[in-house]
């Protein structure tokens, strides 16, 4: 029934139809359109996908780091009727750039004949040209409530089935709505995982490996300082109402900024970057992630920091709180980093927010991070406690190719050298094991992206 409603619902809607005419309404808006009761009563045939019922065909998110990715779905088509039809297929795209982009091409049959109360069904391949797709502009942060954005990186239209023989039904055609949303992406590796020390750089030891990007986008590279590893816990039950948001790195970073930037003081950001085992789709629900930061070492928290949205459900977008535990004062300065379905959330911060300025450089403090599910139980399911960090103390330093400190980008199928710093024991983080790569990053227009469970790349040093 849902499928019969479906397949033959009114496809012409538009959005901000008061402008008039207003601009066409993606597929992600509508699905299979408005319904007509009518129309689905006097249709002859349903059509939906055999995986899943629906009246449409979902090939979901799609992190394309190849050339070419295949993806296919079987529908079948129930005839009510005691007599054998025989319906032209064809597909079309919603929007007119869509098909001349040429990143997405549909193959399916000319033709499918459905026997007189019976069923038959059908093929859809969908393949993915990632050479051809544009740049990832979406984020869950300045960005998440730009819908536009979407439209522009989502591939949609209709499966037509035009009952060939008669004129009865070419007006409006039972139709089923395909959607994909794929998303141009690196694939990092380095080789070897392990840099041994063996080097100089800038008159500090220092160690090489070669980041090979096997995608077909180019890997926008940030790099952390890694200060804390989690195993991966079981995933949670299906149904069972919690979210297991489950730490897998945390890294931290230093960038000093002049007076003016922050307060009047000179000052730095800080970064806090963690990556979990498993992504989510937002930054602001439903993983939480609480860091307690105790200043003055005595054993308790005197901030917490953490992601969150601007203004609840009203307004989603996900920025960095900081409250003051004395007080209860909160601020945000900034949007937390996320790039929407995402394993990486990187919280900014300024000195001033935590009672510091560039006069504590060096200084330590404490950090416990808590996996927190804001959403569906309100529980911590995963914590990393008592990592010691002081501001511009990060031991390891990454410089990618030759001049990007911090930060640098690879380009498809091709390599460059990451120099890995070793500024020495004394006065910097004592958790360091290496470097926590981030291939996804932000950029000024785009941001990377990368495929499932590889999002963050660790390179350790050897002992």
């Amino acid at each position: 029934l849902k499928a019969l409603l479906m397949n033959t619902a009114e496809t012409s809607i538009t959005n901000n139809a008061a402008t008039m005419p207003g601009y066409l309404a993606p597929i992600s808006r509508i699905g299979g359109g408005e319904v007509r009761v009518d129309r689905a009563l006097a249709s002859p045939i349903a059509a939906w996908d055999r995986a899943t019922g629906s009246g449409a065909l979902s090939f979901g998110f799609v992190d394309a780091s190849r050339s070419k990715t295949v993806l296919s779905r079987t529908v079948r088509v129930r005839n009510y009727t005691n007599r054998t039809r025989t319906f032209g297929l064809s597909a079309t795209f919603r929007f007119a750039t869509d098909a001349t982009s040429g990143a997405v091409r549909l193959q399916l049959p000319n033709r499918v004949t459905v026997p007189r109360n019976g069923v038959a069904q059908f093929t859809v391949r969908l393949t993915i040209d990632g050479t051809k797709l544009s740049a990832w502009t979406l984020d869950s942060g300045p960005s998440a409530l730009a819908a536009r954005l979407l439209d522009g990186l989502e591939y949609d239209g209709y499966i037509w089935l035009n009952e060939l023989g008669t004129s009865a039904d070419d007006a409006d055609p039972v139709h089923l709505a395909w959607h994909v949303l794929p998303r141009l992406s690196s694939d990092i590796e380095a080789r070897p995982a392990t840099v041994a020390m063996t080097d100089e750089a800038f008159g500090f030891p220092a160690g090489t490996t070669t980041l090979r990007n096997r995608g077909v986008g180019t890997a926008a590279v940030d790099v952390y300082s890694l200060v804390a590893t989690s195993p991966n816990l079981p995933p949670a039950r299906r149904g069972g109402g919690v979210a297991v948001v489950d730490l897998k790195s945390i890294g931290v970073q230093t960038y000093p900024v002049p007076a003016g930037f922050c307060s009047e003081a000179a000052s730095f950001v800080f970064a806090i970057a963690v990556n979990t085992w498993e992504r989510t789709v937002m930054g602001a629900f439903p993983a939480e992630f609480d860091v307690f930061v105790d200043t003055d070492l005595d054993g308790g928290p005197d901030y917490v920091v953490f992601n969150g949205p601007l203004n609840g459900l009203a307004d989603a977008r996900a920025v960095t709180w900081v409250a003051d535990l004395a007080t209860n004062e909160v601020s945000a300065f900034f949007f937390a980093d996320h790039g929407t379905n995402d394993s990486n959330t990187v919280l900014l911060l300024c000195g001033e927010q935590i009672g510091r300025t560039a006069a504590d450089f060096g200084v330590p403090m404490d950090l416990d991070v808590y996996a927190f599910d804001n959403y569906f139980s309100g529980t911590v399911t995963d914590s990393v406690a008592g990592i010691r960090v002081a501001p511009l103390g990060e031991r390891y330093f990454g410089i990618v190719g030759a001049s990007g400190f911090g930060s640098g980008d690879v380009a498809p199928f091709a390599s460059e050298t990451l120099t890995v710093l070793d500024f020495g024991p004394a006065g910097t983080n004592p958790s360091e094991r290496g470097l926590l790569l981030l291939q996804n990053a932000a950029r000024s227009d785009h941001r990377g992206g990368a495929p499932l469970g590889r999002d963050a790349v660790r390179v350790l040093v050897a002992p």
